[in-house]
């Protein structure tokens, strides 16, 4: 199951830094082409020579030429109300037959033979791991690894300064892990205050599971074990199995135990009990990945990506600042998020909590400016957004920490993903009316804009080791919102229907066809970051607005439960 805990949400991540560099040939006669990294970036200091034990490295296999567009067409094709083909799944054996390049795959692999080391190939060929003795990987590779440490992250991990391979391999492969670039991971802000007695908290602007259930109108809360979600989780962050037991018997919700995969689980309780809070009985997995994953975004979607039959509902409470990642592996993401779309998969993305500087601008105003966060820019991903007010009794408005949200929700646009078509009528018309627009030369305004949705992410009551907490981001919006879809998922298995999978196009048509799913949300503005008190609170110069419709604030709205659950069950 997937607990995450006390953090206020999307703090951090990483921002990668040291990329996959531009390929160059040694020498025009030769077969080989170099990669190198760049450790500059960061505070990595070179240790000792790295042991002879043993060191993994992943390869993604590139996959066939136009593969980012037909996947693209086809998962449209599948999720767009209307459409002939509206609801229909690829198994994961059709997917890898429209997507993969096996004779990539065979490249790799015969190339790994001659040098007679071990690996595993996932089930369509995309990716493939090796795990092997340090010397015999710097033969494979031409390099030389070293440790590497870094005080700010207190993180050690193998890397080498380059490597270099086969030309005819370079050309099957998009990279390899674990060899040249460094992670640069954020610690998650921790937005908490202790909530007081179970007394004092009733009487309390907190949220419960209850509050969401009233302040939704979710009135069956329960799903068959059949139906499955999962949380992505990072930051050496795991976990309590106890604190879920007290959070679930403190608010009488159904004993449920949650399955971990692959990592031990410790303490990451916010998501954990929330999301299986609002979707009780589904069965729950817990993703954990290391800290020191070059990118945990991409071994996590390398996992799922040879996982035959993954949870059908994701939600990933964590994001990096967009500019800081190779482009090679945002788009290597964004389509391994559009195969799992294709299968049935949806996936939730917290939006951020630093609203459009992002997270390194907390109390550095040097930092300010708009930094869209990813993965929530991916456009097959559902970005959600935070809302506050309900708690309170109050109505809902947008989360910001300059109005005692402690956590801004994030929002803006992307710069390197273009705008989809199912949002285009929906950004047009914000970009037309909207209040007090930024100067557009400070924004990429042909980009996917984002959040699509927003859930509220204000004081939420978790249990971290045995104590109640107030806790607050957009890492409490994206699980509920998940667990809304795990609902859906749970009625339409009842009709006799597969997962919903990719909703965006549904939502946005929903939103054009001026359906009342939504609950606009037309107050915030998203122009200051997280923080407890005002002196730590840093307000940069621009932000954006809410106003009626969608906006980079809260997106289309949060959502009326009955009238989404009757859309997705029926139209798609």
């Amino acid at each position: 199951m997937q607990i995450r805990v006390s953090i206020a949400v999307l703090a951090v991540i990483f921002a990668l830094h040291c990329a996959l560099a531009t390929r160059t040939m040694v020498a025009p006669a030769s077969t080989m082409c170099a990669f190198s990294g760049d450790c500059t970036r960061g505070d990595w200091t070179r240790l000792q020579k790295s042991a002879a034990d043993i060191h993994p490295i992943i390869i993604a296999v590139k996959l066939r030429n136009g593969a980012e567009a037909s996947c693209d067409a086809l998962l449209m094709e599948i999720s767009t109300p209307g459409s002939p083909k509206a609801g229909l799944r690829y198994t994961h054996e059709q997917v890898g037959q429209l997507l993969s390049n096996f004779d990539n795959t065979r490249t790799v692999e015969q190339w790994l033979r001659a040098h007679d080391l071990a690996y595993e190939t996932a089930s369509n060929g995309d990716f493939i791991r090796v795990s092997a003795p340090v010397a015999r990987l710097e033969r494979l590779l031409g390099a030389q690894f070293h440790d590497f440490s870094s005080r700010t992250l207190g993180l050690t991990v193998r890397r080498t300064a380059s490597i270099s391979i086969p030309e005819n391999v370079a050309a099957a492969i998009d990279f390899i892990g674990n060899t040249i670039r460094f992670p640069d991971l954020k610690g998650r802000f921790t937005m908490m205050t202790p909530a007081g007695t179970h007394a004092e908290r009733q009487q309390s602007d907190t949220v419960s599971p209850q509050t969401i259930w009233k302040f939704y109108g979710v009135t069956n809360t329960t799903v068959d074990s059949t139906i499955t979600q999962s949380l992505f989780e990072s930051l050496d962050q795991s976990f309590s199995p106890s604190d879920l037991t007290t959070f679930q018997k403190e608010f009488g919700l159904k004993q449920t135990a949650c399955k971990t995969n692959p990592d031990n689980c410790g303490e990451a309780n916010l998501d954990v009990q929330y999301m299986m809070a609002v979707a009780q009985g589904a069965a729950t997995t817990y993703w954990s990945i290391p800290t020191s994953a070059q990118d945990i975004f991409l071994d996590w979607i390398v996992a799922l990506a040879g996982t035959p039959n993954p949870p059908s509902v994701h939600s990933i409470s964590y994001g990096s600042i967009a500019t800081e990642n190779p482009q090679n592996d945002m788009t290597r993401f964004n389509t391994e998020a559009c195969k799992l779309g294709l299968k049935g998969v949806s996936i939730m993305v917290s939006s951020g909590d630093d609203g459009v500087a992002n997270f390194e601008a907390r109390g550095n105003a040097t930092a300010c400016g708009f930094n869209p966060s990813f993965p929530a820019t991916c456009p097959y991903v559902t970005a959600v957004g935070a809302t506050m007010g309900p708690e309170a009794g109050q109505p809902e408005v947008a989360c910001t920490s300059n109005n005692g949200g402690l956590i801004t929700t994030g929002g803006g646009f992307s710069i390197f993903f273009k705008r989809p078509a199912y949002q285009d009528a929906a950004v047009k018309q914000y970009l037309a009316n909207a209040p007090n627009l930024p100067p557009t030369s400070m924004f990429n305004a042909n980009g996917r804009g984002y959040p699509d949705v927003a859930v509220l992410g204000h004081n939420y009551q978790v249990v971290i080791g045995g104590n109640t907490y107030s806790v607050s981001g957009t890492s409490a919006s994206s699980p509920v919102f998940a667990a809304f879809i795990t609902l859906i998922n749970g009625q339409r298995a009842t009709m006799g229907k597969g997962p919903v999978g990719f909703i965006n196009p549904t939502l946005y048509h929903l939103y054009d066809q001026k359906s009342p799913v939504f609950n606009d949300v037309t107050v915030g503005e998203n122009n200051c970051c997280a923080g407890n008190t005002p002196d730590e609170i840093t307000c940069c110069p621009y932000g954006f607005n809410a106003t009626a419709g969608w906006d980079p604030l809260t997106g289309l709205g949060s959502v009326k439960f009955p009238q989404l659950l009757q859309a997705l069950s029926t139209m798609i």
